[in-house]
């Protein structure tokens, strides 16, 4: 309907990331169960001795605004930071400082306290499981003011009952506000768990700077001025004809796709490059801010793989750049088809080009995958795979999936000649199981495999 609904997403961040310092250091000299003890008229000074911070090595889970506030702050007690953030950029973190982790594991089994800053999606729920944490140090902390279900709640408190967690600090839970039988709330471990109402905001100054932002921005709004931290892009719905919105949900689906190809995604995306050719981009006015609204879908559909379909278009590109990736734009003139949209992702020294069209009669088309010429249909369930040229290999795969109950709808190859490679893509009708996926992987003539599901929209 065309109205424009605004949030204040940077608000709370430092009260948020003082919170997060406040756990670390009730858990690190034991503060709550000393307050209780004092108040029941005890002296335990023996028994509540604690750590300091100073040397002590923090592993910051989620490098958004939060995870680098509470970096820096963590610094200025001495601690030594690392991160962990598959997305995060290598050179952002080389600007903070902050070695990163090339997996999760690896830094907790290093850290001496762990603190998430993660979004909640499909990826992140459950993240911090029993499997994690009997890979975290012996006596660590563990601190969660981010999102209700990152944490295993049960697996974290039998790992507080067993020792293997000196101390947790909770201020958010997998239901709000958590019931009596929440495992965190058992009375043996009561003097090793903190646990806080989901107060991260509840600062006076933050409540007045969410305030502010959405009080300011409705206003410049309403006086027709230029405005912030708009969550929804409305001309879409009544501006865009129905060979525009075609080319948007072709965007998104690209940004998915080069997201989930190779192992790009394992590393911090550092650029994207958008090159729209064809009149439909020259001609049409430019979306509002710097990007073009394929840019932005584009973008969204990166961000969504990474941070869960909650991301929308107006936030995509502040996301984009707190993430420290550069995104270029450019447009020109048509060459092979009428209207093309052409990517180019780099990711820890790697590189993605996606090449991708819409046909007169409104279907959209992957025509190049990383300069294989390939043409495609991003639809429902995909396998995509790079294997050796040889003969036999697209028969035994077809055959793993016929064993394994898949049936094929649609299948696209393309060839370099004289590469003794080829890339395949199969339309497959059900979703494959991780013993099929990895087998595919372990295949000697196989030098990748990933698979894809394209959702419906832009």
């Amino acid at each position: 309907h065309g109205i424009v609904v605004i949030n204040a997403p940077s608000g709370n961040t430092l009260a948020v990331a003082e919170l997060t310092m406040g756990l670390i250091l009730a858990l690190a000299r034991k503060i709550a169960p000393a307050n209780g003890s004092m108040h029941e008229g005890k002296w335990e000074k023996k028994k509540l001795g604690g750590v300091q911070l100073g040397g002590r090595k923090l592993l910051v889970v989620g490098m958004g605004r939060i995870g680098e506030q509470v970096t820096h702050r963590a610094r200025a007690f001495g601690m030594d930071v690392i991160g962990y953030d598959p997305y995060f950029s290598s050179k952002k973190a080389a600007a903070l400082g902050v070695p990163m982790m090339n997996n999760l594991t690896d830094g907790l089994s290093v850290a001496d306290v762990v603190t998430l800053h993660m979004p909640i999606s499909s990826t992140t729920r459950n993240m911090i499981d029993a499997k994690q944490l009997k890979a975290f140090k012996p006596g660590a902390f563990l601190i969660n003011c981010a999102r209700g279900g990152l944490v295993d709640e049960a697996a974290c408190a039998e790992a507080v009952r067993n020792g293997r967690l000196a101390g947790v600090a909770f201020d958010v839970f997998t239901k709000e506000p958590p019931t009596e039988d929440n495992p965190l709330l058992a009375t043996d471990i009561a003097d090793k768990v903190i646990l806080t109402p989901h107060i991260g905001a509840s600062t006076q100054e933050a409540q007045s700077a969410v305030a502010e932002i959405a009080v300011s921005n409705t206003l410049a709004a309403l006086r027709g001025e230029s405005y912030e931290h708009a969550v929804n892009l409305p001309f879409l719905q009544h501006r865009l004809t129905t060979k525009q919105k075609n080319y948007l949900a072709l965007a998104r689906k690209m940004g998915i796709l080069a997201a989930r190809l190779e192992d790009a995604a394992e590393h911090g995306f550092d650029s994207c490059h958008v090159m729209l050719r064809g009149n439909l981009f020259v001609d049409e006015d430019d979306a509002p801010g710097k990007h073009k609204p394929y840019t932005i879908a584009f973008m969204k559909g990166l961000l969504e793989v990474i941070l869960g379909p909650d991301v929308n278009y107006m936030m995509a590109p502040m996301l984009a750049q707190e993430r420290g990736i550069t995104i270029e734009e450019g447009t020109g003139e048509a060459v092979t088809y009428k209207n093309m949209i052409e990517i180019e992702v780099t990711a820890g020294g790697k590189t993605v080009t996606l090449k991708g069209t819409v046909t007169e009669e409104g279907r959209a088309r992957i025509v190049s995958v990383n300069n294989y010429w390939i043409d495609f249909v991003p639809n429902g369930n995909m396998l995509f795979f790079q294997n050796h040229d040889r003969p036999g290999v697209i028969g035994k795969i077809g055959n793993m999936l016929g064993d394994d109950n898949v049936n094929i709808a649609n299948f696209a190859l393309g060839r370099k000649n004289g590469s003794g490679l080829a890339l395949g893509v199969l339309e497959i009708d059900s979703d494959l199981s991780e013993k099929v996926i990895e087998a595919l992987r372990s295949d000697p003539n196989m030098l990748w495999a990933t698979t894809v599901s394209f959702p419906e929209g832009y």
